[in-house]
C-alpha cells in the first residue's frame, strides 16, 4: 500500500497524517514540530541531505506501518487532545524537569572542569525548564480554555482572542526548539565521553528522552491543535 508523501508537503503535515514518520525525522535530525511549516524539499536542501531517495523510502515505510494503538488526533475533538497533552506531556514535564535539573546540575559541578560543554548544557536546560513551567501554566489557564471556547462558539471574536494567545505560545515553542538544538549540538548528539560516570550517562539518556517528548508535544499543539484555529475551522475540532 502506498502513500501520497511528496516533496512539497510540510513536514508537520506528514507527521500529522502518518505519525510513525516522526521516528524517521528524528533519525535525520529534522525538526517536525517548531519547523513543521517547512516543506520536505526545503528541509532536504537546508540540511544538505544527499541521499534524499533513502529519506523518502524510509518515510514511505514508516507511513504504512501504523501501530495498532496509534491515535489519529486529527479525528478527535480539541477537548480530547487537550486532555491527552495535559495528562501525558504536561504531567511528564512536571515530574521529569525537577529530577533532570538535579542530574544536570550534578554532572556540571562534578565533570564541568573537564567537560566545559556541560556548563552550557546546564545554562540552556535551566532556561528551558523555566520557560516550560511558565508556558504550561499559560496553556492550561489561558490557551486551552480559549481553544474550547472557540470550539463551542465558532465565532470570529473567540478566534481572534485565541490567535493572540497562540502567537505568543508558538514563539515560546520556537525558543524551546532552539534550546533543545543547542543542547543536542553541545552534547554531540547525547554521546557520552569515555570517562562518564553512571549519573553522566543517565543525564544524557534523560535529556534525549526529554527532547523526544518535547518534539511530539509541540507537534500536537502547533500542527494539529493550534493549526485548526489558524485555519478558522472550529468544526474540525469535533472530529
Amino acid at each position: 500500500m502506498g502513500t501520497n508523501i511528496e516533496l512539497m508537503d510540510r513536514v508537520g503535515d506528514i507527521v500529522t497524517n502518518y505519525p510513525n514518520t516522526a521516528e524517521v525525522f528524528k533519525q535525520y535530525r529534522i525538526d517536525f514540530c517548531c519547523g513543521g511549516n517547512k516543506s520536505l524539499q526545503q528541509v532536504i536542501e537546508d540540511k544538505r541531505i544527499e541521499q534524499s531517495e533513502l529519506l523518502l523510502a524510509s518515510l514511505e515505510r514508516a507511513a504504512v506501518s501504523r501501530k495498532p494503538d496509534e491515535t489519529n488526533w486529527t479525528g478527535r475533538s480539541a477537548a480530547e487532545l487537550i486532555e491527552y497533552i495535559v495528562t501525558y506531556h504536561h504531567r511528564y514535564l512536571q515530574s521529569s524537569l525537577p529530577q533532570l535539573s538535579q542530574y544536570v546540575n550534578k554532572v556540571a559541578r562534578v565533570h564541568g572542569p573537564h567537560h566545559p560543554e556541560l556548563l552550557q548544557v546546564q545554562e540552556w536546560f535551566q532556561a528551558l525548564r523555566l520557560d516550560m513551567e511558565l508556558h504550561m501554566e499559560k496553556e492550561e489557564n489561558e490557551a486551552f480554555p480559549a481553544v474550547i471556547a472557540y470550539e463551542l462558539s465558532g465565532t470570529e471574536h473567540s478566534r481572534q482572542q485565541l490567535l493572540q494567545i497562540l502567537e505568543e505560545l508558538e514563539n515560546d515553542h520556537r525558543e524551546t526548539g532552539n534550546l533543545l538544538q543547542k543542547i543536542r549540538i553541545a552534547t554531540s548528539d547525547f554521546t557520552v565521553p569515555e570517562d562518564a560516570c553512571t549519573t553522566f550517562k543517565v543525564t544524557y539518556l534523560k535529556l534525549e528522552e526529554l527532547e523526544a517528548d518535547m518534539f511530539q508535544h509541540i507537534h500536537l499543539e502547533n500542527n494539529i491543535l493550534f493549526a485548526r484555529a489558524a485555519l478558522g475551522k472550529p468544526d474540525e475540532f469535533a472530529g
